[in-house]
């Protein structure tokens, strides 16, 4: 399974995608869990959704940068994870996630 489906397929579920924010340091979940909160959400459940509607929605210039970034990271999984959800958590993309 390529690195980018092993994101989706593992943080698509809300336990592991909170974990996996909340692993990445407590700043970063700070800032996803307020967001979610905007939306109604819990961190996990915004999280997954983001990670979906990432999947759905992203074209194949934006998964190669993905490829990028994770290529020779220490730890792929959460590098990816955490630039999905940034533009959400940021305000760049409002709409990225349906609540």
């Amino acid at each position: 399974m390529c690195l980018i489906a092993e994101v989706v397929h593992s943080c698509s579920n809300e336990k592991v995608a909170q974990a996996a924010v909340a692993s990445i340091g407590s700043e970063f979940a700070g800032k996803v869990r307020a967001t979610a909160s905007v939306y109604g959400m819990s961190m996990g459940a915004f999280a997954a959704r983001t990670v979906i509607q990432f999947d759905r929605n992203c074209g194949g210039e934006e998964k190669q940068a993905l490829r990028r970034i994770m290529k020779g990271a220490d730890q792929p999984i959460l590098i990816a994870l955490e630039h999905i959800l940034k533009p959400a958590v940021d305000g760049v993309a409002p709409g990225s996630v349906d609540a």
